[in-house]
């Protein structure tokens, strides 16, 4: 499976952002489809609490309908969140994507009214900086 071009730039981000243990391509075996998900990650919090885990799918929205790709990117994202939960993976399911689609397109009402009915949990990356923007919603909130 080839990795999307963002691929390598969230794993940076993810790295300077306190995430370690980070996989790439993780496949998920669910009802006889294999699943890939791009990488997983953990973060601890303190001696205290337990390891946040995340499961990260990343899109670069590359083709030339943004729309066309938030459809592909949204159904990727809900599949996975589906085998997650139903395989009992404690991972919080997470969409990684560019900042600048972020902003430019993805905060239009129908994007936010997508992404808010379908719970989906996205982060955002500079891409020059190759660090993390925004978490929305944050995986360290209780």
């Amino acid at each position: 499976m080839a990795k999307d071009k963002l691929h390598n730039l969230v794993e940076i981000a993810l790295i300077k952002d306190g995430w370690v243990n980070i996989e790439s391509t993780t496949t998920l075996n669910y009802m006889g489809t294999d699943l890939n998900l791009d990488m997983i990650a953990d973060k601890l919090i303190s001696a205290e609490k337990e390891n946040i885990q995340i499961a990260v799918e990343v899109k670069s929205f590359g083709n030339p309908s943004i729309t066309y790709d938030f459809h592909q990117a949204v159904g990727q994202y809900l599949h996975y969140r589906m085998a997650l939960t139903d395989l009992g993976v404690n991972r919080i399911p997470y969409l990684a994507l560019p900042e600048k689609i972020y902003t430019k397109h993805l905060t239009k009402p129908f994007f936010q009214a997508s992404l808010s009915l379908h719970c989906v949990n996205l982060f955002t990356i500079d891409i020059l900086s190759k660090e993390i923007v925004r978490w929305n919603p944050s995986p360290l909130l209780p």
